[in-house]
């Protein structure tokens, strides 16, 4: 297979020589910068899971409300028709994020695939010139950024970050959202990979960061603490809705209310991929896997390969790659980040960007608080009324596993 004939070239190579080798590889790649292409059609997908093509192109009021169920959010513009139609925006809208409902990842794909080299998400750019609707069409084209190398010290591997900038263009020529996807690789060469004695000699995909990790039992008070909040989240009491929120009366400092998100497990994933992933089974699933056999592990109880985004729903999936425990996709980290900002702008209010990062992985058992508090307000040069926020998802143990810098435009009483 082509995979092996790959692995074999680099294999046996000295550290100078597979730097050197990594090094072409990587100009390679960033003279195609400026490319353009489009994302594989629907029906193509299946092809090659790692060019992600359109996965719902027409906007509904039903694919919406899945989305913001997915998030958690009972906001009623999301999922009400009547409320929604006497807002500012005359019906429903979708959350910020909805884009990835619509088509999520690159399609010139996780390019740097090779021996040594393990990719990570790294956090996306999202950005908006209005809102997505239902009725709307979209397609999308990619234009290919390359990689950036970011210097790191004491570690044994190169880090380099690719970014592909992905554009949605509605039926009326509209372009209405940029989603900028950013993938971590970490590049180790030969000679610091090697298993040291008593390892399984299998690579890890998350190091030895999160080494005992394990499930732990939450208290009677912990869980009473997060159920309250589900409580005060259906019940809107710390949702601003149809009152307005102007731009003159935010204070910069002061903090947003707090949201429970977590304890995370599979039904929370599911409802993830159900709106935000590709989703592949038996002979779609095969087809997915075929070409990139060697990134689906073998499980060793049935002798099959297993997806390899099973990590993100089974801990027994997670430890073939080295993970303690099975974890939330990126993007969805993402959305939970989503609905503290909603709530606290109000129905006026529109998300012109928001640029988060994944500082660490959100394991299953782990439960989260998602956290803001507002960084400036300020007027840019088109002349809009700007509040940037910092939000974070916090959890039990105090780490921060998600972030992200948001850009809200608020109404002024000037206007």
């Amino acid at each position: 297979m082509a995979e092996a004939a790959v692995a074999n070239d680099w294999d046996h190579l000295s550290d100078q020589e597979w730097n050197e080798k990594l090094d072409r590889k990587i100009a390679e790649f960033n003279a195609g910068k400026g490319e353009l292409k489009l994302p594989v059609p629907i029906h193509s997908i299946m092809d090659n899971e790692y060019e992600r093509g359109i996965l719902n192109a027409l906007v509904t009021e039903d694919l919406i409300r899945h989305f913001a169920d997915a998030i958690g959010d009972p906001n009623p513009i999301w999922r009400n028709r009547t409320y929604a139609q006497n807002s500012r925006w005359g019906g429903i809208i979708a959350p910020p994020l909805y884009e990835s409902c619509i088509s999520f990842g690159s399609s010139f794909g996780g390019r740097l695939r090779l021996p040594g080299v393990a990719r990570l998400a790294a956090g996306n750019l999202h950005e908006y010139h209005a809102p997505f609707r239902p009725g709307d069409e979209f397609h999308c084209y990619d234009k290919y950024a390359g990689f950036v190398e970011k210097k790191v010290k004491g570690k044994p591997y190169r880090m380099f970050i690719e970014s592909v900038p992905r554009y949605f263009i509605n039926q009326r020529g509209e372009h209405i959202a940029t989603a900028t996807g950013r993938n971590i690789y970490l590049a180790t060469p030969p000679s610091k990979r090697k298993p040291k004695e008593g390892d399984s000699g299998k690579e890890s995909k998350v190091g030895t960061k999160y080494a005992g990790k394990d499930y732990q039992r939450y208290s009677e008070a912990e869980l009473k603490e997060i159920h309250e909040d589900f409580d005060a989240q259906l019940a809107g009491v710390k949702r601003r809705g149809s009152k307005v929120r102007y731009w003159e009366e935010v204070v910069e400092g002061e903090e947003l209310a707090p949201l429970a998100k977590g304890i995370y497990d599979v039904c929370d994933a599911s409802a993830r991929t159900v709106v935000s992933c590709y989703v592949y089974a038996f002979a779609i699933k095969w087809a997915a896997m075929r070409n990139h056999l060697s990134t689906h592990p073998i499980d060793d109880l049935t002798g099959e390969h297993r997806f390899r985004r099973d990590w993100h729903y089974s801990d027994r999936a997670a430890q073939m790659f080295g993970s303690p425990l099975a974890n939330a996709g990126g993007i969805h980290n993402e959305m939970t980040l989503v609905h503290i900002v909603t709530d606290w702008m109000g129905d006026d209010g529109f998300v012109v960007s928001m640029d988060s990062q994944d500082r660490r992985f959100n394991f299953f058992g782990d439960s989260t608080w998602v956290k803001g508090r507002v960084q400036r307000k300020f007027i840019d040069d088109k002349g809009q009324r700007l509040v940037e926020l910092f939000v974070w998802a916090e959890n039990q143990d105090g780490d921060i596993h998600t972030n992200s810098t948001v850009h809200v435009k608020l109404p002024s009483r000037e206007d």
